[in-house]
C-alpha cells in the first residue's frame, strides 16, 4: 500500500470506472488503502443502482391514474400514432399494475411456474446485492453480475419448459396495453403531459 504513489492509486480506481472526486474521497476514508477504497466505492455503486431502480419503479407507480379515468372513454383513433404514444406515456403506471396483476394471477393458477418465476426474478436482485464476493477467485463488476444473472434466468426458464407460456403471457399483456392505448380517447390532461414530455426531450 505504502509504495504506490498517490497518482497510481487514483488511476487504479479510475480504471474501475470511478471519478477522480469519488476516488479521492474513498482513499481518504480508507487511509490510502486502494483495495479498501475500491470496496467502499463498489458498495456505494451497488447501493445507488438498487436505490435508482427502486426509485424508478416507485415513480412509475405514483404516476397511476384513477381507474375510473383509465376505463372512461373509448373511440376509434383518428391520429393513431399520437394517441398510442400519449396513452403509453400517460397511463404507464396503470399498465405496469395491470400486467403485474395478470402475471401474478397466472402464476397463482400454476404454482410451479410461480416458483420458477420467483427464482428467475430473484437472480438479478441477488446479482445487485452480491457485492465484492469473488466468483471462482475473480471479482465481478455489476454489469458482469447482471449479465450472468440474466443468462441463468433465461436458462432456468428454458429448462423448466415455461418459455412459450411466458411468451404467451407477455403477448397477452402487450395486446391489452396496445388495445387500450389505441382506443382510449386522449384527455386534455394526457395531451398536456405528453406535450410537456416532448418539450423536455427537446
Amino acid at each position: 500500500m505504502g509504495n504506490i504513489p498517490p497518482t497510481a492509486r487514483l488511476q487504479r480506481l479510475m480504471d474501475l470506472g470511478f471519478t477522480v472526486a469519488e476516488a479521492r474521497i474513498a482513499l481518504a476514508e480508507a487511509d490510502g488503502d486502494v483495495d479498501r477504497a475500491a470496496a467502499i466505492l463498489e458498495r456505494r455503486r451497488n447501493l445507488n443502482a438498487k436505490r435508482g431502480f427502486a426509485e424508478r419503479v416507485n415513480g412509475l407507480l405514483r404516476e397511476q391514474r384513477p381507474w375510473a379515468e383509465f376505463f372512461d372513454r373509448f373511440l376509434w383513433p383518428e391520429h393513431l400514432n399520437e394517441r398510442v404514444n400519449t396513452n403509453l406515456m400517460y397511463y404507464r403506471g396503470n399498465y405496469i399494475v395491470l400486467c403485474a396483476g395478470l402475471v401474478l394471477l397466472h402464476m397463482l393458477i400454476r404454482p410451479a411456474m410461480l416458483l420458477v418465476g420467483s427464482v428467475a426474478a430473484g437472480l438479478p436482485v441477488l446479482a445487485l446485492s452480491w457485492g465484492e464476493t469473488p466468483v471462482l477467485g475473480q471479482p465481478l463488476d455489476l454489469t458482469q453480475r447482471l449479465v450472468a444473472a440474466g443468462l441463468a434466468s433465461a436458462l432456468l426458464l428454458h429448462w423448466s419448459g415455461y418459455v412459450w407460456e411466458l411468451l404467451g403471457l407477455a403477448g397477452t399483456c402487450s395486446g391489452i396495453v396496445l388495445a387500450h392505448a389505441t382506443f382510449r380517447a386522449r384527455s386534455l390532461s394526457s395531451r398536456w403531459k405528453f406535450f410537456n414530455e416532448q418539450m423536455k426531450a427537446e
